[in-house]
């Protein structure tokens, strides 16, 4: 049940139940209050009763043993009938199954057949109910062979009367109990959720995000809770994020500056050799002139990746998308670039499906960044492979369950298991080192993978140490009206 069902019953209960437990009382007590009934009167009277009665029925059990012809006598039975009606009583005389006299209202009355009880007044398993009154039914039958038999109806209180005042009071106080009962469940529903929600929000407020709130029933407070504990997830989400990209931050520009420092480093001291006439011959200056501008050629380069690294990372590159041929554009691309990959003595072979038509909506100019990016760093590793090792840079085309998959193997010496997963991080290279030996800025891997899934791609890398390494490239392959929803992401 909601909070809204729960409060406007309790609310109800608490002004009806008050209600007719005053109706009741009122009910109960008005012929007190009225004067209709003296309480110590009424307890003499019922006393009286009793003692009459009792009296009474002694007299006409002496009367059947000693002398039962006097209840043939009309008189004294009227007597008698007179003096038990004055109880609300009854008598009712028969002989040899035949009635001789009764009270009046007992006239067509049926009695259950009881026992004979010897004694006066003793308990009977026999009771009866007429008019909403409670009677004792006995029988007293003649001892000495007579077939008289006297059957009497005695009223009695069901209740003795001095326990009525207690059960009154017993009732009223199980009333009372039942309204503090119901007013202790709806308000403890209500304040111990509301509890929990405090002492969460105060974990929240010293900066305990990760306490959680255990689950509540689906009312009110439950909804509260469910939104509190989205606002809680949320929030630490968030921060989290804001911990990482300050990370992030820092290691960016601790990385820019080390890797601007080298070249830069470089460069000044050339700069001071040529100044201070270290290099006094003209080839030693020429020498020195083309290790400046190979530097800051370095910086150029470096500087180009990040600015291209941060524009797609930030969505703001802007990206040319047209339908083409795979298979035709990468057979252009790879014999462009046949000749500079073979003059390192590495073997380059193709595998790709001759006049097949795989259509890509895709920049070309950006998918020539991912190309280049790979290759250089496939030829950057095996660089430092002896020359008598066979080097070679496989390539291949396939379609796969409406991907286009560009597979780029190479012989070169393989990854690290540890380090595979983070070869598409930013800044991250393989032999964690941050010189420059090998040349390259750290960026590479991360703009493909930027450039990959601006495309709507995966790009995937599958490596073991001496064997060699495969980078998966998957590009959506142009489905019918696929090319229009493209177009609106990207936006040329």
């Amino acid at each position: 049940m909601s909070i809204t069902g729960r409060l406007k019953l309790a609310f109800l209960g608490m002004i009806i139940v008050p209600q007719l437990v005053l109706v009741l009382l009122l009910f109960l007590t008005w012929p007190i209050i009225g004067g209709s009934i003296d309480l110590r009167n009424t307890y003499e009277v019922n006393r009286e009763r009793e003692l009459e009665l009792t009296s009474l029925t002694g007299e006409v059990r002496y009367a059947l043993r000693e002398h039962p012809e006097r209840l043939e006598d009309d008189d004294y039975l009227q007597e008698l009938i007179e003096r038990y009606g004055q109880w609300e009583s009854a008598i009712r005389v028969e002989q040899g199954g035949r009635l001789i006299g009764e009270s009046p209202w007992l006239a067509g009355l049926e009695v259950p057949e009881v026992p004979e009880v010897p004694e006066v007044m003793a308990s009977s398993e026999e009771t009866m109910k007429h008019d909403g009154k409670h009677y004792y039914v006995l029988r007293i039958a003649e001892t000495n062979g007579g077939d008289t038999s006297i059957t009497l109806l005695l009223k009695y209180e069901t209740l003795p009367f001095y326990l009525q005042p207690l059960i009154m009071l017993i009732f009223l106080v199980s009333i009372a109990a039942t309204l503090f009962i119901l007013a202790y469940l709806v308000s403890g529903s209500l304040t111990r959720p509301l509890g929990k929600l405090r002492r969460a929000a105060e974990h929240i407020e010293a900066g305990h995000l990760d306490y959680q709130l255990e689950p509540m029933k689906n009312h009110e407070i439950g909804q509260v809770r469910d939104a509190f504990e989205n606002m809680r997830l949320r929030l630490k989400e968030s921060i989290d994020q804001s911990v990482q990209v300050e990370h992030n931050r820092k290691e960016l520009i601790s990385n820019i500056s080390h890797d601007l420092k080298t070249p830069i480093t470089a460069i000044k001291g050339y700069v001071e050799g040529l100044l201070d006439g270290v290099a006094n011959t003209e080839e030693m200056q020429l020498k020195y002139i083309q290790t400046i501008y190979k530097k800051a050629t370095e910086m150029d380069v470096l500087i180009n990746e990040l600015f291209l690294y941060s524009k797609l990372d930030l969505n703001e590159e802007p990206y040319e998308l047209r339908t083409f041929n795979l298979v035709s554009y990468l057979e252009d691309y790879l014999e462009e670039c046949r000749y500079d990959i073979e003059k390192t003595s590495v073997r380059l072979t193709v595998d790709i499906p001759t006049n097949a038509s795989l259509p890509v909506f895709a920049d070309g100019e950006k998918l020539s960044r991912v190309l280049s990016n790979i290759l250089d760093n496939s030829l950057k590793y095996m660089k430092r492979m002896p020359d008598e090792v066979d080097k070679q840079i496989e390539v291949s085309l396939r379609e796969e369950q409406g991907m286009a998959v560009i597979g780029i193997r190479d012989s070169g010496p393989g990854i690290d298991e540890e380090a595979l997963p983070h070869i598409f991080d930013r800044f991250y290279r393989a032999e964690q080192s941050r010189n420059s030996a090998l040349g390259g800025s750290g960026l590479g891997l991360a703009i493909v993978k930027r450039i990959v899934e601006g495309h709507g791609g995966q790009v995937d890398a599958r490596s073991r140490p001496g064997e060699g390494s495969l980078i998966l490239l998957r590009l959506p392959l142009v489905q019918e009206n696929n090319t229009a929803s493209i177009t609106d992401e990207r936006g040329g």
